[in-house]
């Protein structure tokens, strides 16, 4: 099983900066990125209808064991982006030994950038009741981890990098902070319908504001959502 300082695994929601932090990580000397090892074993759970499906099928196992069996024994220092909805129901045990990063970010303006790719979001897609029992299958098994809300890191991402990698014993390095515009090799195949924004950026944005009235029906998913995100906010790392 790789060892803590050799995997940062990050468990997000969607629309959450997720992408821009692989990139970042991925600027990191001798560090290597995963983009959303479990996506094709969870649209093969669920029978979620998401753009680009069948290559995302195509493109991954769809068997979790066998998705876990690749992320042993990493030959280098490795940040794995993950999504927590796609973790559902998933024996967690493989990632004992690694470090873990919770990405949470304000639930309307998830909703509301996700609602641009997929109009029928529900609260599954938002994702924040999957992160809460993945907190606490990494909780139970002692491991390393962090709680992040992506707005605070916005907020003056150099600090909070500075303050994350204390926090899991890595060395600070600047080159994180910018990288260079364009899709990355390491992209999976379904970044044609995601990943358009970040392309276009090569650093870490202000954090944007929270989103304009939605729908009836977003704003009641909003107000659902608010209390799932208020329990893992109060677990967030205090930037100072």
């Amino acid at each position: 099983m790789a060892q803590a300082l050799d995997c940062l695994h990050a468990i997000s929601g969607p629309r959450n900066v997720s992408t821009a932090l692989m990139y970042s990580f991925a600027q990191r000397p001798g560090w290597t990125v995963v983009d959303e090892p479990f996506y094709a074993a969870y649209l093969t759970r669920t029978g979620a209808d998401h753009p680009g499906r069948a290559a995302v099928l195509a493109s991954q196992a769809t068997n979790p064991d066998a998705v876990w069996a690749g992320l042993q024994n990493l030959a280098t220092p490795t940040y794995i982006k993950n999504m927590a909805h796609h973790m559902e129901g998933i024996d967690w045990t493989p990632a004992e030994g690694f470090k873990h990063i919770f990405w949470i970010r304000s639930p309307r303006k998830v909703i509301a950038s996700f609602a641009k790719v997929v109009p029928e979001v529900s609260l599954r897609d938002v994702a924040l009741r999957e992160q809460l029992a993945a907190l606490a299958a990494v909780q139970r098994m002692g491991s390393t981890f962090l709680v992040v809300d992506s707005d605070d890191l916005l907020a003056n991402p150099e600090r909070a990098f500075r303050q994350i990698c204390r926090a899991l014993d890595l060395e600070f390095n600047a080159a994180q902070l910018q990288w260079p515009i364009g899709p990355r090799a390491y992209d999976g195949v379904w970044a044609p319908h995601w990943y358009a924004q970040v392309h276009q950026s090569s650093g870490f944005a202000l954090p944007s504001a929270e989103p304009a009235r939605m729908s009836d029906r977003l704003e009641a998913l909003g107000e659902e959502a608010a209390p799932l995100y208020a329990l893992m906010a109060s677990q967030a790392l205090k930037f100072h």
